[in-house]
């Protein structure tokens, strides 16, 4: 199960070695390395969703540049792919990018964005047919990457319009949902939010401070719905 703890409960444990977090799996080298082991649920139903919707995070930099080639990281792991369908959303379009990954897609990943991995199935791994429950990502800090643009005007009769997933980078300083409230100068009628893949349940922090300012996930994209008008140009996340 991945890790619910922030990055105040890790342990360093010097500048040259690394930093793990026992409980989640995810192991930091001092030059800034990631590897995590992140769970996933399966058994996905379209009626059901967003229950099975697993909205999941690559480190910004990372071996797996397109749909293929993160599809094919199920079946190195001994897991097959013939039930998984990853997706993106283009917040600014609306537009979903979806591949079965039986088949596979060279559409290229934007790692600061949000994937939301499918699926379908509860057969045992490994084996043919299977479902995976979880997924090892490996990969490294990209220290001259920015955050995407965030698009305004967010209307939920257009969504998923104006949904963006971002993705906060592994070895991020953001504890809190406010505290992306306060990087991107989010004022009021912008939501935060976290869907739980495993019962489709919200957290949502409205900014700059109502509702649940819930915990920030390793490894999980969270959601931003910008209701005014204008978008937030690039930023620099605050990082370790």
């Amino acid at each position: 199960m991945i890790s619910k703890a922030n990055w105040k409960t890790w342990v360093i444990l010097g500048a040259a070695v690394a930093l793990f977090v026992t409980s989640g799996g995810l192991l930091m080298a001092s030059n800034m390395g990631f590897k995590i082991n992140t769970s996933l649920k399966n058994n996905f139903a379209l009626g059901a969703a967003p229950t099975g919707d697993n909205w999941r995070c690559l480190p910004w930099n990372n071996p797996n540049t397109t749909f293929t080639n993160f599809c094919n990281t199920f079946t190195a792991q001994g897991a097959a792919k013939a039930n998984v369908t990853i997706a993106t959303i283009n917040s600014s379009t609306g537009a979903t990018t979806s591949a079965a990954c039986s088949i596979g897609s060279g559409t290229a990943i934007n790692p600061t964005s949000g994937v939301r991995i499918r699926i379908g199935g509860t057969g045992a791994c490994p084996g043919a047919t299977c479902s995976p429950s979880n997924v090892v990502i490996v990969g490294s800090s990209n220290e001259t990457a920015l955050f995407p643009t965030i698009i305004g005007g967010f209307a939920l009769g257009a969504a998923p319009k104006g949904d963006n997933w971002i993705c906060p980078p592994y070895h991020t300083t953001w504890t809190k949902a406010s505290d992306v409230c306060t990087t991107f100068g989010l004022g009021a009628g912008t939501t935060i939010t976290r869907i739980e893949s495993n019962t489709g349940a919200s957290s949502t922090l409205t900014c700059p401070s109502i509702g649940v300012n819930f915990s920030l996930v390793i490894g999980e994209s969270i959601r931003i719905r910008k209701v005014p008008a204008g978008n937030v140009a690039p930023v620099a996340p605050p990082h370790f």
